[in-house]
């Protein structure tokens, strides 16, 4: 398990989408397979990661960063004027040294900061580390289909 110490860099999509792009994807195309199917609910090729980080377009990207290079990220979609979907990557090596709640946390001030009062992360069933830090931000969780779905009021 990795110790080093994080830095929190935030991303904002906004004059900078190649940034972002590029950050998601030297992050997602360090994920283990297992972590790819976390993030993204299915099985996907490095074309796919590629794709998927020049299309995308978050409102904003939190990364940490240690030895070197951004370990874990935490990207928020706003889908209405008031309500916005995260999703989060903890490269393998890192998972555990707190990256994800830290993460979390500072996505929720920001997610306050642009008038989001609801955010909804989904994650698999059998990632327990996610489901810990949903509920310790009091997140009321929904189970479906071999996902759950966390809902948080801000």
């Amino acid at each position: 398990m990795a110790t080093a110490e994080a830095v929190l860099r935030t991303v904002t999509t906004e004059g900078s989408v190649h940034r972002a792009a590029a950050l998601l994807y030297g992050h997602w195309k360090r994920l283990s397979a297992a972590a790819i199917r976390s993030r993204f609910h299915s099985r996907v090729g490095d074309e796919w990661l590629k794709r998927r980080a020049e299309s995308c377009r978050p409102d904003l990207v939190l990364g940490l960063e240690a030895d070197g290079d951004t370990r874990a990220v935490l990207e928020i979609y706003r889908v209405a004027k008031t309500h916005a979907e995260i999703a989060l990557s903890v490269e393998d090596a890192y998972q555990g040294c707190g990256y994800g709640r830290q993460l979390f946390s500072a996505a929720l001030g920001h997610a306050r900061e642009m008038g989001i009062e609801t955010v909804e992360a989904s994650f698999s069933h059998d990632n327990r580390a996610m489901l810990q830090i949903a509920l310790s931000a009091g997140a009321k969780i929904i189970a479906e289909s071999g996902n759950r779905c966390a809902t948080i009021w801000l």
